[in-house]
């Protein structure tokens, strides 16, 4: 049986002292999302502009970084290096990726997912901020 991994956004919101990605970013959209992925994934990674994948108990400065900022190339090598990393991690044929996160994200992850070979789910595809929320706390409440 393949292994449910999810792949999350990381926030702009952030603590203001350096500390473990799962403790650095601190919105409630990236709160929400955290939970969700304790309770029905067998493991989870996060993806953030400045580094790429990212564990949870990596160690992490607050920093002010935005894809929106990068170029179509810089958005392109950013996917590659994340999808390389998350490679080393799990290889494509052991697990199906959940992926949370926005479309300026998933625009360059998902054609790299594609390339590499895994199997991949945008559950919250298409839903706004607002519905995104609410359907956390809906799923949160539930736990499986």
């Amino acid at each position: 049986m393949k292994r449910k991994i999810g792949l999350l956004a990381t926030a702009r919101k952030k603590a203001s002292t350096p500390s473990a990605a799962i403790d650095l970013y601190i919105s409630p959209l990236f709160v929400k999302s955290v939970q969700y992925a304790q309770n029905h994934y067998d493991d989870f990674f996060f993806f953030s502009a400045k580094e790429g994948l990212v564990t949870k108990d990596q160690y992490i400065e607050p920093y002010n970084v935005s894809i929106k900022n990068f170029t179509t190339s810089e958005k392109r090598e950013w996917a590659h290096h994340v999808i390389q990393d998350l490679e080393q991690n799990i290889k494509p044929s052991q697990c199906k990726i959940y992926i949370h996160g926005g479309w300026v994200y998933r625009e360059f992850l998902q054609p790299a997912l594609e390339r590499a070979g895994f199997q991949f789910e945008v559950p919250l595809e298409g839903y706004s901020i607002g519905n995104q929320l609410k359907w956390y706390d809906e799923q949160n409440q539930v736990k499986k």
